[in-house]
């Protein structure tokens, strides 16, 4: 009989589990909202719902968790969430391990994704792989050669929080989608009337959902919005670039899916940021091949190599 695993992701703005097989063959799938409440106890709630019925179904060897926040990976102890109140100093491995009496390991969620498209994804042919993820947060993870790159406490690849001016603006404050979504909503309540927001109109979707359709029918004000949030991105990425120099940089979450106009865009964007003896030589730059598995997928990978 195969293997069963349960992968977690816990994030700003949902939280899913999966249930796979030894060969990573999706079994069964529940996800969820974080609430608009964005409380960890509610949070906490659904998840021990949700996997009381799936550990009834399967006979699971490991649960893996990436967690959307710095985590202490050897305690399980979660330092804080930046987009969910009420996470800080929540041992969430303990509480889950006295839960189910499953073996559990927890990481950073980028880190999770990191590993699992390096492995299963667009960088398994690389050795040097920089995962990025920009949803609700920006996150990111390096791996080397197979394994995460971890530094000396809680946090490593913190890509969203570097810096882009001396003020305090960061690559998450003007890239993550919630950053985009503002800005594109305060260009609605200004115009109304223009493509976009007619398209929102209709369709009912978030402004960023729309964004790339009202690009394409020549709503001009919405490319430069999303312009300036690639090239922001692109400026984030020559640091990574200058310090790293990954074999591969991937590009995951949910503004990933709008696909290649992002990997196009930065890659024609990024020369302008680098010293001249990169720019003849740059990272191959790709959308994340496993999407919205991604986070939960590495996180069964990451339990996997531990048990």
């Amino acid at each position: 009989m195969s293997e069963k695993y349960i992968g977690i992701e816990i994030g700003g703005t949902k939280f899913q589990a999966i249930v796979t097989d030894n060969q990573a063959n999706i079994l069964e799938r529940v996800i969820d909202t974080v609430g608009e409440e964005k409380k960890a106890n509610i949070l906490r709630m659904k998840i021990e719902n949700s996997i009381t019925k799936l550990i009834s179904k399967y006979d699971v060897k490991s649960i893996g968790v990436g967690f959307g926040g710095p985590i202490d990976i050897k305690s399980g102890r979660i330092f804080t969430s930046f987009h969910v109140d009420g996470w800080n100093d929540f041992n969430i491995k303990g509480w889950l391990n006295n839960m189910f009496n499953v073996p559990v390991y927890v990481d950073n969620d980028a880190n999770a994704a990191a590993l699992a498209e390096a492995k299963l994804g667009c960088g398994k042919n690389y050795n040097r792989v920089f995962y990025i993820t920009l949803g609700s947060g920006v996150g990111g993870g390096f791996i080397i050669d197979g394994e995460i790159y971890h530094g000396k406490y809680l946090c490593e690849s913190e890509f969203g929080h570097i810096r882009i001016n001396k003020s305090g603006d960061t690559i998450e404050s003007s890239c993550s989608g919630w950053a985009l979504n503002k800005k594109l909503i305060e260009y609605i309540e200004d115009k109304p009337d223009g493509i976009l927001s007619n398209l929102v109109k209709i369709k009912g979707n978030d402004p960023s959902k729309c964004m790339l359709e009202a690009i394409k029918n020549g709503d001009f004000k919405a490319k430069v919005i999303f312009d300036e949030m690639l090239d922001n991105l692109a400026f984030g990425l020559s640091h990574v670039i200058h310090i790293l120099n990954p074999d591969i940089i991937i590009i995951g979450g949910g503004l990933s899916l709008i696909g290649e106009y992002v990997t196009d865009s930065v890659s024609k964007k990024l020369p302008q940021y680098l010293m001249s003896s990169m720019k003849n030589n740059l990272p191959e730059i790709r959308i994340a091949r496993l999407k919205e598995d991604v986070v939960p997928i590495g996180a069964i990978l990451l339990s996997k190599a531990k048990v």
